[in-house]
């Protein structure tokens, strides 16, 4: 693979792929992926770890045009190439949290969601993560990913379709969903801290989100449907695509469900 000194990292090319952080000693230390490795690397949200590690050198594999005529999901394809190489290399930061982490200590402030179809976005990729992960969504509103990042609040994915939609997808234990089946299912499938985002041209969406300190609702499903106050949330947010939703009495179930801290405030 290609390689360059990480204090060179901006001379990485501007094209989607898959990059290893290491050096001599260790090789392979963390594993990214990225629909443009320049802008990445240009301000990475642990780029103080890169730059303080011992002639750290930055590997990369870019995705060639001949393979990205074969495939439809960029992001999805990138998910899935980085999920083989952190499996195959472990390497020894990924996992672990970033630094200067957000400390959510009141059920107030934004907090913001975003809606999986499942008819038109097929099987979440998420739940094949596991807590910790760094997780992507796909968005169009810069404003409110802007302000996320900046003030590094959480981000909810919620799954909305009906049983048949699950089923044709291909999403496991559907015997979890039946006492549903009649109705639209709504499905907590991941949280996570966004840290950056580039342009995107996935789903018709212009952004793709990416967030770290991942939590994974899985196994057994996380069903909204029968949860106190869902209802009054779902007719007043869920129509709304990636939207901020602090204003609702529900926000305080998602971040008790999320792990964070739940105080009044004074």
């Amino acid at each position: 693979m290609p390689v360059l000194p990480y204090i060179q990292r901006k001379e990485l090319p501007a094209k989607p792929g898959i990059y290893y952080i290491g050096n001599s000693l260790s090789p392979v230390m963390y594993v990214g992926l990225s629909r443009n490795l320049k802008s990445r690397h240009i301000n990475h949200h642990r780029q103080g770890q890169f730059e303080v590690m011992e002639n750290a050198v930055i590997r990369y594999r870019v995705l060639t045009e001949d393979f990205l005529a074969t495939i439809s999901d960029l992001t999805k394809t990138l998910m899935k190439l980085e999920k083989q190489a952190i499996d195959h290399y472990k390497p020894p930061i990924n996992n672990t949290p970033v630094a200067n982490q957000a400390k959510f200590t009141t059920v107030h402030g934004p907090t913001y969601i975003q809606i999986h179809k499942a008819r038109e976005a097929g099987y979440c990729t998420h739940f094949e993560a596991r807590d910790g992960d760094e997780l992507t969504i796909n968005s169009s509103r810069l404003p409110l990913i802007s302000r996320a990042i900046e003030e590094q609040r959480p981000i909810f994915l919620i799954a909305s379709g009906a049983y048949k939609d699950y089923e044709i997808a291909g999403y496991p234990h559907l015997s979890e969903l039946l006492p549903y089946k009649k109705d639209r299912i709504y499905l907590l499938i991941s949280r996570f801290i966004p840290y950056g985002y580039e342009e995107s041209d996935c789903f018709g969406y212009d952004y793709v989100v990416y967030g770290g300190n991942s939590k994974i609702f899985f196994n057994p499903y996380m069903i909204l449907n029968s949860r106190p106050g869902f209802n009054e949330f779902k007719s007043s947010y869920l129509k709304l695509g990636f939207t901020n939703c602090e204003r609702s009495p529900f926000v305080s179930e998602l971040l008790r469900l999320g792990d964070f801290q739940l105080l009044t405030p004074a």
